[in-house]
């Protein structure tokens, strides 16, 4: 069987298929197509050589791509910049200083620390699930729906 690459080799078959909800064509048409990314035309495998020596946007600027909640040690010399540049620059450069050294949003991160509003919303099994209780375990008994039967009007 040929493998084929690009979804314009099967010639529409496969939008028509999806078009005339044609499970089992679709299906076909997509185990045809080749799983290898590599193979795409959209994709290019990086060459061997990678430029190291080029620094990125975020190491130029000094920014962090993702943070923890919580405050950490750095972050009060960040709070300390924003207060400054807000003292000396204004509105607009205490702004762009928030959005490069974002502060954090809580002293300490808890993650299992939920708003009332929040905690009200919640079903039976969530809470039961976020109170780590277990379920009450119920042994079955067959003879239970033959009582039932009988105790019901006919």
């Amino acid at each position: 069987m040929l493998q084929l690459v690009n979804e314009w080799q099967l010639q529409g078959q496969l939008n028509q298929a999806l078009l005339h909800h044609q499970r089992a064509d679709f299906a076909l048409w997509l185990a045809m197509l080749s799983p290898a990314v590599d193979e795409m035309a959209a994709f290019c495998l990086p060459d061997g050589q990678t430029e190291t020596d080029k620094p990125a946007l975020y190491q130029q600027l000094g920014v962090q791509k993702h943070r923890d909640f919580a405050m950490q040690q750095q972050d009060i010399a960040c709070l300390t910049a924003q207060h400054q540049a807000f003292i000396q620059s204004g509105l607009a450069q205490c702004r762009l200083q928030h959005l490069l050294m974002p502060p954090p949003v809580v002293v300490r991160h808890d993650a299992k620390k939920l708003s009332a509003e929040v905690l009200d919303s919640l079903d039976f099994h969530t809470r039961r699930h976020l109170n780590k209780q277990e379920a009450d375990q119920i042994t079955p008994d067959p003879t239970a729906l033959y009582d039932i039967l009988q105790a019901m009007p006919a």
